[in-house]
């Protein structure tokens, strides 16, 4: 993928046009991702908006750089936090936790007009929603018999996010029921009333649903989906863009790095992520050609058409889940060693 990037020449259809922009996991610790950052269009987004869904940098000073610089680029820029984004380095202070991190980030967010709660603009809602993983998400068997190590020795969350008691133990899902309930029901009343009318977009870093990801035996590391979603985002999901869905219930997320386009249950999952530099190096499941997403554009009836060309919601569209299935494809199979039983 070209360090520069696509530039968006379509101007304006008419004074009204509303379009929505996505990103995820913009990286920009990274010197190649920051230099994307900068090379944004200065003129061309100004009308419109940006979902930006997290792990925007690890470093406060890295993420305030980054969102300053989006936030010039685009009349309006949403944010939910990712894992990232909660790292908590020695520059920030002995004393700083994740989620004293989380408020910090919240006003960098609002000193530079970034918004982290839902807001209604020219007839659509934009809907943050905060969000955390849990190990009980992953609903497939495990991959036994290799030497794969646990989330805890693997994820460098489990290292570099500082939790509070009672937060600190990662395992159980109270990290997961916690972040959920920092979403205000209010905002949900008012979406309600508004469901015949408006287009929904929400947005969260982490997964609503275990079938956004490959099957762990598709995965360099098949312990993933143990560290990608929470129950308690989709159930938020449900009571926002209602139970069973509807023709324009749309979810942005990120964390996983896969391009992704897939309609579950009435809602449809996109996620567009920018991702690590020698990732984009060796892409090949789309995305390449149309970051940032214009996931949205009025003068073109809303919703932009798809599916979009992304490798791995492509294939399951073909092919079923096997969830029962736990031997490794051979490009997996080939960076671990059997465990030899004693």
């Amino acid at each position: 993928m070209p360090l520069i990037p696509k530039q968006d020449t379509q101007p304006p259809l008419s004074p009204s046009t509303m379009r929505v922009y996505a990103i995820s996991d913009l990286h920009t610790d990274y010197e190649a991702n920051m230099e994307w950052v900068k090379c944004l269009s200065s003129t061309t987004y100004l009308p419109h908006t940006l979902i930006v869904a997290g792990d925007v940098a690890n470093s406060l000073d890295t993420f305030t750089t980054a969102m300053r610089i989006l936030k010039e680029k685009f009349q309006h820029v949403f944010f939910v936090a990712g894992n990232h984004d909660l790292w908590c380095k020695s520059t920030e202070g002995d004393d700083v936790n994740s989620v004293l991190k989380l408020g910090m980030l919240d006003d960098t967010c609002k000193s530079l007009g970034v918004y982290t709660t839902p807001k209604k603009l020219n007839g659509v809602w934009i809907y943050p929603i905060l969000s955390w993983y849990h190990q009980s998400f992953d609903k497939e068997k495990d991959i036994l018999g290799y030497n794969i190590r646990p989330p805890h020795k693997a994820a460098s969350d489990y290292r570099l996010c500082k939790w509070p008691l009672p937060l600190d133990d990662m395992n159980d899902g109270c990290l997961a029921r916690y972040f959920d309930e920092l979403n205000r029901e209010e905002f949900q009343r008012e979406v309600a009333k508004d469901q015949e009318d408006c287009q929904i977009i929400t947005f969260s870093h982490f997964l609503p649903r275990y079938e956004l990801c490959p099957e762990k035996r598709m995965l360099f590391y098949p312990n993933l989906p143990k560290i990608t979603g929470s129950d308690w985002l989709e159930a938020r999901l449900r009571t926002i863009h209602g139970r069973h869905g509807s023709p324009t219930a749309c979810h942005v997320f990120g964390h996983t790095h896969f391009c992704w386009d897939a309609t579950l249950d009435g809602i449809r999952y996109i996620q567009s992520p920018l991702a690590y530099p020698k990732e984009r190096e060796r892409r090949i499941n789309g995305g390449v050609d149309w970051l940032p997403l214009c996931l949205y554009d009025s003068d073109k009836g809303g919703l932009v058409e798809g599916p979009l060309d992304c490798h791995w919601s492509n294939y399951y569209r073909l092919n079923q889940r096997d969830p029962d299935n736990t031997e490794l494809a051979p490009w997996v199979a080939s960076r671990y060693q059997p465990v030899v039983a004693s």
